[in-house]
């Protein structure tokens, strides 16, 4: 089979050798699309270059989340010890309560001390009780009792002089602690935010390079599926010469509408660009697409934008046309076959991007070509 088929095109480019519009038509054709395949190879290179670049940017983006999530678990450590800190403040608060309170007991100790050494003419009292001594050995006693008296009292303004300033001291430490600790907290958080916004940019990054990359992946696809319908139709050109050159044709062989139904759309511009095609709408389960003319399917097959798609080229009157069937439910036809006017193509569907059931006809007089500059309203030659 690939035999005869390299044989059938090996003849049908020496038939087009006597044929220079023909030739030329095809040779333009072959141009298109050798200067197509140096845009697909620019094209993958790029999202190649751009997927690069996507890897670098995952590389820093992980390597930031792990520094946020270090700052993270430093600032959970922080909430902790500052939890901790309060704790220990509620319970040193309690301590310096009782402290404060002894201080404050202690004060009125002294207080009522110093009142009855002045009402008692002070230390002239303890001079008194030993002079009044009887004995050696009751004023011993009594020089013991005032010893310890003085002794007592000089220790109570000495505990009492140490708590006050242990309790400046707890006082002073317990807020120096409390400071650093929010100071630490504050830095921890202005980190976190600075790393946020590292984060934010970088994402932002990533998300452009991303959106390029998919655009770019997008176009690539377009520029595929524009390069196989290019060779397809180099080939399908071929074959539709030599079925013209060996059938008779129908001499001024016009095309017929396709289908059936309800016209919706028009050709034209529509939602800021060019509608290169008539919309027909028929709800019925069995509206069947019929090819418009007598021709050779350019190709046959599933197109993202077009759906389940037919192209089929025509020579009529000496003049290429092409014809292009959207949207089908499911195609009836493979590519490279020879089609007769009026023969199924497939249902009507709402494949590809299709808002509802209707079949998208679209004629070119010569070429197809993605510009869709060859493309005419079709009501300038349908017959119904």
């Amino acid at each position: 089979m690939k035999k005869t088929g390299s044989l059938m095109l090996a003849i049908g480019i020496v038939m087009i050798v006597g044929q220079p519009a023909a030739a030329n038509e095809l040779l333009e054709i072959r141009d298109k699309r050798l200067n197509l395949k140096q845009d697909v190879l620019e094209k993958e290179s790029h999202i190649e270059a751009l997927g690069k670049d996507e890897q670098i940017y995952l590389a820093e983006l992980k390597s930031l989340d792990d520094e946020v999530a270090e700052v993270n678990q430093k600032i959970r450590d922080i909430h902790n010890a500052l939890n901790t800190s309060e704790k220990t403040i509620a319970e040193m608060k309690k301590e310096i309560d009782n402290l404060s309170g002894r201080i404050s007991h202690r004060e009125q100790l002294i207080k009522e001390r110093l009142r009855t050494m002045q009402s008692q003419d002070g230390l002239g009292m303890y001079v008194d009780l030993i002079f009044d001594s009887k004995s050696l050995s009751q004023l011993f006693d009594t020089a013991t009792v005032i010893a310890t008296i003085l002794k007592a009292d000089k220790e109570l303004l000495a505990k009492h002089q140490a708590d006050q300033q242990t309790l400046k001291d707890q006082e002073q430490e317990l807020h120096r602690k409390k400071i650093s600790l929010e100071n630490d907290h504050q830095e921890m958080q202005s980190l976190k935010d600075e790393l946020q916004q590292k984060t934010d940019e970088k994402q932002e990054l990533l998300d452009s390079n991303q959106k390029e990359k998919q655009n770019s992946e997008s176009e690539l696809m377009d520029m595929y599926e524009i390069y196989v319908n290019l060779a397809s139709q180099e080939i399908a050109i071929l074959k539709e010469n030599q079925r013209v050159e060996y059938h008779s044709v129908e001499p001024g062989d016009v095309f017929i509408m396709p289908a059936e139904g309800e016209l919706t759309s028009g050709y034209g511009p529509r939602w800021g660009r060019l509608h290169a095609g008539i919309d027909i709408a028929d709800e019925s389960p069995d509206a069947v697409v019929v090819a418009a003319a007598s021709g050779t399917v350019i190709r046959s097959y599933y197109s993202a934008t077009y759906g389940n798609c037919v192209l089929i080229t025509h020579k009529i009157n000496g003049k290429t046309f092409t014809s292009l069937y959207a949207h089908l439910e499911k195609s009836t036809v493979t590519t490279g076959r020879s089609i007769s006017k009026g023969e199924v193509l497939g249902y009507m569907g709402n494949t590809g991007d299709s808002r509802g059931k209707h079949l998208h006809f679209e004629i070119h007089e010569g070429k197809w070509n993605y510009e869709k500059s060859n493309s005419v309203n079709p009501l300038q030659y349908v017959k119904k």
